[in-house]
């Protein structure tokens, strides 16, 4: 029979962690509108990131809109600049 050490680690540290980058995301912000600033990070077209996200080109466009607004901006190309100096775009998971 093997014997199992279990260390005490405070479940708050990697929340801890998270508080500045949680802090540096403007109010309004979603994970989604993020999701399709980094595709367009990557170049892809509004029509390429529905496909890749399976919503329509359209539903994109509202996405970066809210995103344009959300962080002050009045282009898609200010918003992913805005959002990469925050540190707030990154390959989505698997």
């Amino acid at each position: 029979m093997s014997h199992v050490s279990i260390l005490p680690v405070p479940v708050h540290a990697e929340r801890r962690s998270l508080l500045p980058v949680l802090a540096s995301i403007p109010a309004g912000v979603t994970s989604r509108q993020l999701e399709c600033l980094y595709w367009v990070q990557e170049g892809k077209s509004a029509t390429d990131i529905g496909a890749i996200l399976g919503i329509s080109g359209r539903t994109v466009e509202g996405h970066l809109i809210k995103a344009c607004n959300n962080f002050g901006v009045r282009t898609r190309f200010q918003a992913v600049l805005k959002a990469r100096d925050l540190g707030l775009l990154a390959p989505p998971r698997p």
